[in-house]
């Protein structure tokens, strides 16, 4: 994740508030969580969703046999307060659609987890924002990928934007810290600007652009190009430069794609050396891919992944063995590969770029591309900007 207002405006951001309860420029427990690999942890609550969403990675829908129960779960909430995982973000399918998603999320915040929603938001009617707000959630994050036509088109369903604005509104009515999810294909690329100022004219805090990542029912096919993703990076450089000025309340953050930190501090160099050289710091601890290090993924049946896009990858399961004995004890040579990460990566581009450090590419991409320790295809710097032309 790039956190592209803080990189501008030099200021702790809502996500960090969120995860490291602080406001200093690079937070402590930011500092001690780099060196160590306690991961914020993504848990698929469950298959079942109302939805059927064109790029879903977890090709969610029906229920399925085996999900975890609430006993297993429960287990596994104590485990990773043991563990002091920085946030515990419940996904799905659509997570409220499990019937004891309150009294989970009530029984995480209990034991001192930092709880975020990750929902469609179309069943966020004032009465479940009320019982959300109650059982003490953190964030929600309502996925939206683009206006009213667009989006219902990908969502499945007419009417899926303005039951998920409507959600997303009664959750911040509701006292709770909020936000919208956009990922970022062909189809919706051209509704950016119109979303972000939606977001802006609400005052909802915090736009978060997912690049594509090619898994469940998503591919390459519906990603947008290699010009079109830099001047989108452009455009979203320069609209936090203006949400800084105005000091509007909305910040905005990258998902899956580190090259966008790289591309940031070079931007930020053209305007404010001492800036940039904090935003290069920042990067150092936050900047690149975390799969199978800071970000974990435990799917619908405890199979654990080494991000939530992973799904074809199973490191354990924690039926057999705790989250926290598979994480914390790899034995899976992947899983050991990626926290070194560095030492494997080779290709043209990734395998020579300066920036290698800070951001490494985005592995599993690379993967679906032919050559896990390879170039990651949506890399849009140039050869002079990553030092190897």
């Amino acid at each position: 994740m790039i956190a592209l207002s803080k990189m501008v405006g030099g200021e702790v951001t809502v996500s960090e508030r969120l995860t490291y309860k602080s406001r200093e420029k690079i937070p402590v427990r930011l500092v001690e969580a780099s060196k160590r690999p306690v991961p914020v942890t993504v848990w698929n609550t469950t298959a079942r969703c109302n939805l059927r969403c064109v790029h879903c990675y977890a090709e969610a829908g029906s229920a399925k046999k085996g999900e975890l129960t609430h006993e297993e779960a429960v287990a596994f909430i104590d485990d990773l307060a043991d563990m002091k995982v920085p946030v515990l973000l419940l996904s799905g399918g659509e997570p409220l659609m499990r019937e004891d998603i309150f009294e989970l999320i009530s029984y995480a915040k209990s034991k001192g987890l930092h709880v975020s929603l990750s929902t469609n938001g179309t069943l966020i009617s004032e009465e479940v924002a009320e019982k959300l707000a109650k059982a003490g959630v953190d964030y929600v994050g309502v996925s939206l990928d683009g206006m009213p036509e667009t989006n219902d088109r990908f969502r499945g369903l007419k009417g899926a934007f303005e039951r998920a604005f409507e959600g997303l509104v009664n959750a911040k009515e509701a006292g709770i810290l909020t936000g919208i999810r956009f990922t970022v294909t062909k189809y919706n690329l051209k509704d950016v600007p119109e979303v972000v100022n939606l977001l802006v004219e609400n005052e909802i805090p915090r736009f978060c652009l997912y690049h594509l990542v090619p898994s469940g029912r998503a591919d390459f096919s519906i990603d947008i190009a290699f010009a079109e993703r830099r001047e989108l990076m452009e455009w979203l450089f320069e609209k936090a430069l203006e949400l800084r000025d105005a000091r509007e309340v909305t910040e905005i953050l990258t998902v899956d794609n580190p090259a966008d930190g790289v591309f940031f501090y070079l931007k930020l160099r053209e305007l404010d050396e001492s800036l940039a050289e904090d935003a290069l710091q920042f990067l150092r601890y936050r900047g690149g891919d975390s799969s199978g290090y800071r970000i974990a993924d435990v799917d619908m049946f405890g199979n654990v992944h080494p991000n939530q896009f992973w799904f074809d990858y199973t490191v354990g399961n924690i039926r057999e063995r705790k989250f926290s004995e598979i994480w914390l004890n790899p034995t899976d040579e992947l899983l050991i590969k990626l926290r070194e990460k560095e030492k494997h990566i080779r290709g043209y581009r990734c395998g020579r770029c300066r920036f290698k450090s800070v951001c490494g590419g985005f592995r599993l991409r690379a993967m679906r591309n032919g050559d896990l320790w390879g170039d990651d295809p949506s890399c849009y710097l140039y050869e002079d900007e990553i030092g190897i032309a």
